[in-house]
């Protein structure tokens, strides 16, 4: 499979200049295809096709091939959005879009490789080799053809060229004038971006564009577009998103096209999208007219319809290893690719010092798991190989095919310390250290120093045999795990890895004392943006022949230019020891660099971390599903709907995004949401609130609660969740009637989307739209929405990212009993006599309650049964009725009904301080076990 940005490139031989007429000529998608063959198995290369034309016809519609350039909007912008996951083939796909663009016509393809130099000159590369199906040293045959800026030589040279050079506007200029497409990648840099658009700007003059037999296309694809392309508000600073609007507006202060003859299409990549769509009202980029997903290898899924993964007949070695394989897949089996440490808190009676010691304590022992996984599978995969460094070490071999024969897999191991720049330097001095120091002494040892002064950061093969002899049973013990991994594995189709006999733990021995302590290599890769430091899996070639690659066995210690689109080659152990004190989810999903096709390694994947850390990156995951399964299931609707806004999930303990403010809304109304609107200002509405109750009252038979007490009466048949959330949609106020376009009730198209329903779930009355003037909690349409969803989740329809009010930790769709509460409605009776003949008629009175600005109630929930009466309460005042136990105590803050047991929806009848008619309102009493999550939306 394709290990998606991979710095490992393999390059079909560019093709010779056909000699055939144009219209012989290979179509840029069928070159793609051949080369993106090499690497992907016939059932991927048919999903990547499939998606990338989903793509395309969203950005350039058109027909029979062609665009239609009329389908744009006035502006002359479409946007859109491609979600992915980390590592899973995103470059890919960009050029399998751009490859389709190019059959299509388009005039300009851009490529915005990223803000890191190391990533855009990867993305250049995979570019010119899978894309135009070229080198450095053949691209100038294919000249005729298209225009490739900057030029190969231009680029990847050791003098590389700046953007004030390596644009070419001449160049440019003629390929306008031959009709020749120009495909054009640059870095997401300032400078960059700038120059780029006054040459754009130049080129494609109104004079020229005016002078064309057609409208003038250009296709701009963003990889990584949450990064540096996304505005915190309409007033931000930020320049880069404005700069990369310039490409076709002209104009940083402007966002449309410069220019009627000029179409562009922007097309985000990403698989952390969340900031690119809560921003959606303030960035000319953010998605508005499509939205689409990635789908990755699995063991399940159809080409049609999409699902989140797809069935890869190559079976495991194939599958896309992310969240689902790391946290839930293999979590409860024997050898689990986790392996974690419950976070140290500060116990009863310990000192801040004395916590700080056995944090350092569990750091070390932390460390010490993980280097002795990462050297043992080393040296295991060594076993199974039958390859030696020491075969290759050093030595020349005549051509990359012979050197490629004898290599050994790379093997490499990831630590993410901290954030912190000087962290990583330190962290890499303690492995030195541990290297050196006999176990438990890692703190004592110094290391030695260089020439000039510093300590030299280097392991040491020696003191690495001395730690394996002292213990020994430790290392072995890692050798024994990767066995029960491999068995824990075998279920997976074409799980055949080979066997870890354990009578074979001496050989496993000597490779270690022989080939991996002597060769092992320690890097620090810092974390500048600007620095093109990278890590190298590529052999060398020299004047004498071919070296072997710098990093197959290595210990990377980074931070940020390690979360970000750079892939780390035969990744096998990550230590993640890095903390935040909000942690934000888009931030540490890229971070997770052991995602991708692990496959073929997959028993020898090990993630240590610390409890805390492995519970967030769960719920990432799930909240990650979410998102995904809305997209999909929009991607078969008939129409798009990501104008209708697209929901982001985040959690108590975390945000989905640092760049964009948020607030947190959760699902559920909680356990006694209250309706403190009433009805006053117009005697129709009121008169048609009063009319609900009027006629349940004359349905079904209704008893006294409590003979006891003249607190009001009850149906004695309840109702179901749908027909009470019929009953709530009825009412209706004069200051209250939520927009469907307000990004509260947006939320609730985005559930039903998600669910596969054709009946909305929010249905306010559209007869007067306005802004929310109470809180989605507080609102009846809303929890009628509410009522809605959870009988749909109840009765067969899935979504992920859903948990039951009393078990969070639990995803919805692991429940044992998903069951629908049945309400009781109810009427609370007052000490005032009611102004309504039919509610008085039935001995109802009406109730005194203060009344605030905006016919808003101080209060609706009046006794709370904390005297010594025996009254339960309000909330309660059912329990009274049908007699379930346990009754929930106010007094003791219990206010969620135990699930199972019934709800309440109780009317209040209010009596009007300024003189008018008694006005209706309820609240309503829930159980446990409906559904919850907490959604981010901007402030």
């Amino acid at each position: 499979m394709l290990e998606p940005n991979s710095k490992s490139i393999t390059i079909i031989p560019a093709q010779s200049v056909s000699s055939k007429n144009d219209d012989d000529r290979t179509t840029w998608w069928e070159q793609y295809k051949v080369n993106a063959a090499a690497q992907l198995s016939p059932t991927a290369l048919k999903v990547l096709e499939a998606d990338a034309r989903y793509v395309v016809e969203k950005a350039l519609p058109g027909s029979d091939g062609n665009i239609d350039t009329d389908a744009w909007p006035e502006e002359g912008l479409r946007t859109g959005m491609v979600i992915g996951s980390v590592q899973s083939g995103k470059t890919a796909s960009m050029l399998a879009v751009a490859s389709l663009a190019l059959d299509k016509g388009v005039d300009v393809v851009v490529l915005l490789a990223g803000t890191r130099v190391g990533l855009w000159l990867q993305t250049y590369e995979r570019m010119l080799a899978q894309l135009d199906g070229s080198s450095r040293d053949t691209a100038y045959a294919r000249s005729s053809l298209r225009l490739i800026l900057p030029q190969p030589e231009d680029v990847l040279s050791p003098e590389r060229m700046g953007p004030t050079s390596y644009l070419k506007p001449s160049k440019a200029t003629l390929a306008v004038r031959q009709g020749i497409p120009m495909i054009i990648v640059v870095p997401k840099l300032d400078e960059h971006l700038l120059h780029l658009s006054r040459m754009l700007k130049n080129v494609l003059s109104s004079t020229i564009l005016a002078g064309r037999d057609r409208a003038t296309t250009m296709l701009v694809l963003d990889d990584e577009a949450d990064d540096a392309s996304v505005l915190d508000s309409a007033t931000s600073d930020k320049v880069t998103p404005r700069f990369i609007a310039a490409l076709w507006s002209g104009d940083h202060h402007n966002s449309s096209s410069r220019d009627a003859n000029l179409r562009a299409a922007y097309v985000a990549y990403t698989a952390t999208p969340q900031a690119n769509y809560l921003q959606e009202s303030h960035n000319p980029l953010a998605p508005r007219e499509f939205s689409a997903a990635l789908r990755v290898a699995g063991h399940e899924g159809e080409i049609t319809p999409r699902s989140l993964t797809y069935l890869e007949p190559n079976g495991i070695r194939g599958y896309y290893c992310g969240g689902d394989m790391y946290y839930d897949a293999t979590s409860f089996l024997s050898g689990p690719l986790t392996v974690s440490w419950p976070y140290p808190e500060l116990r009863p009676g310990e000192t801040e010092s004395e916590l700080a010691e056995r944090q350092e304590v569990l750091r070390w022992e932390a460390i010490s798991a993980a280097l002795r996984s990462f050297m043992v599978g080393a040296a295991a995969r060594l076993l199974i190989d039958s390859r030696r460094y020491s075969d290759v070490a050093g030595r020349l071999f005549p051509n990359r095919d012979a050197l490629q024969a004898a290599t050994p897999r790379a093997h490499t191991m990831m630590f993410h310390p901290s954030v912190r720049k000087d962290a990583h330097f330190a962290a890499a001095e303690d492995i030195a250290r541990w290297s050196r120091a006999l176990p438990g002494n890692e703190r004592d040892v110094e290391l030695p120093e260089g020439d000039d002064g510093e300590p030299i950061v280097a392991l040491d093969p020696a003191g690495l045999a001395v730690r394996l002899r002292l213990e020994e049973e430790k290392w072995r013990a890692c050798y024994s795990s990767f066995e029960h991994s491999r068995l824990a594995l075998s279920s997976f189709p074409g799980a055949a890895y080979p066997r870890l006999d354990e009578a074979r733990w001496t050989e496993v021995y000597s490779l270690l004392v022989n080939e991996i302590f002597p060769n092992v290599a320690l890097r620090v890769l810092n974390s500048d943006p600007a620095a093109d430091d990278h890590p190298r899996f590529e052999p060398t070639e020299t004047t004498e022949g071919w070296r072997l690659p710098e990093d197959l066995l290595t210990i990377f210690v980074a931070g940020n230019i390690l979360s970000r689109g750079l892939t780390v080659e035969g990744l096998a152990t990550s230590l993640f020891l890095r903390s935040s004190t909000e942690p934000a989810a888009d931030t540490q999903m890229q971070m997770q660099r052991w995602f991708g096709y692990r496959g073929a390694h997959l028993p020898f994947c090990r993630v240590f971390l610390l409890e805390d850390q492995l519970t967030l990156f769960r719920q990432y995951n799930i909240r990650d599903r979410a998102l995904k399964s809305l997209v999909l299931r929009r991607m078969a609707l008939s129409q798009d709907e990501t104008a209708a806004g697209t929901l982001i999930l985040e959690g108590l303990d975390f945000v989905a995004t640092s760049k964009i403010e948020t607030r947190k809304i959760p699902l559920s109304p909680g356990p006694s949401p209250q309706i403190r609107l009433v009805e006053r200002s117009n005697a129709d509405l009121a008169s048609h609130n009063n009319g609900i109750l009027i006629s349940e009252l004359r349905r079904g038979k209704w008893d006294e609660i409590d003979s006891a007490r003249n607190v009001g009466r009850i149906r004695s048949e309840p109702i179901g969740l749908l027909e009470l959330a019929d009953l709530l949609d009825q009412l209706r106020y004069t200051q209250h009637d939520p927009s469907l376009e307000d990004e509260l009730s947006r939320r609730w198209t985005s559930l039903q989307h998600s669910l596969g329903l054709s009946d909305p779930l929010f249905r306010p009355p559209g007869l007067n739209p306005m802004p929310y003037r109470v809180r989605p909690q507080a609102c009846p349409y809303a929890m009628a929405a509410y009522l809605r969803l959870w009988h749909a989740l109840a009765t067969g329809h899935y979504a992920p990212g859903f948990h039951a009010t009393d078990k969070a930790d639990l995803p919805w769709s692991q429940l044992d009993g998903r069951t629908t509460p049945q309400f009781y409605l109810a009427v609370r009776s007052g000490g005032k006599q009611s102004t309504v003949p039919e509610i008085r008629s039935q001995g109802i009175g009406a109730m005194i309650r203060g009344i605030g600005p905006n016919d808003r109630l101080d209060t609706l929930w009046g006794s709370r049964g904390y005297d010594n009466s025996g009254y339960f309460g309000d909330q309660f005042i059912d329990y009274h009725y049908h007699g379930r136990k346990p009754v929930p105590r106010l007094r003791d803050g219990d206010t969620w009904r135990p699930r199972g047991h019934p709800g309440l929806a109780l009317f209040h009848i209010i009596s009007d301080d300024q003189g008018g008619p008694d006005m209706v309102t309820l609240g309503l009493g829930l159980p446990h076990g409906g559904p919850d999550h907490i959604a981010a939306l901007r402030r």
